[in-house]
């Protein structure tokens, strides 16, 4: 009896150690951006944020090319998570234009993608020049930020 008593308690022990795992690494919001400059593209994964305490980086040539972003909500919990989802675009924390905005409500264990671009004619028809920019993505609770430096290409 006693050495099934031991035989018990450690199993239940690894299982506890599993549960943990799955916990802490599985469950819970995950957010991952796709971005697209040119032939480059550049995937932020929902670790960056806890491993490096600085903000992505993309370059795109002022006039020629568009930035195009993709952000994934990915809902891993056991029920449903409504959030409004902001983008914008920044410039010396002033904030130039709105870029996206909705609502959205994920249902457990599924997750949305949302889609905007950031036109540097656009930012020129609004009196902006080339330069560093930051898009701010805001969730719930969350904000992510990603500098965007449009530059003039070399004769």
């Amino acid at each position: 009896m006693r050495r099934n008593l031991f035989l018990y308690l450690a199993l239940a022990c690894f299982v506890g150690l599993i549960a943990i795992f799955v916990f802490d690494g599985y469950l819970g919001i995950h957010d991952t951006i796709n971005i697209t400059a040119g032939e480059r593209e550049q995937t932020v994964d929902p670790d960056h944020w806890y491993r490096y305490q600085d903000n992505p980086e993309v370059e795109a040539v002022w006039g020629e090319e568009k930035v195009f972003f993709s952000y994934k909500v990915n809902n891993r919990w056991f029920s449903s998570y409504v959030t409004p989802i902001q983008a914008s675009v920044w410039q010396e924390n002033k904030k130039v234009v709105d870029l996206f905005a909705e609502d959205k409500a994920i249902e457990p264990f599924n997750q949305t993608t949302v889609e905007w671009i950031l036109d540097s004619e656009h930012l020129q028809s609004l009196g902006f020049d080339h330069g560093g920019y930051t898009i701010k993505i805001e969730r719930k609770g969350t904000e992510r930020k990603v500098i965007v430096g449009y530059y003039v290409p070399a004769p």
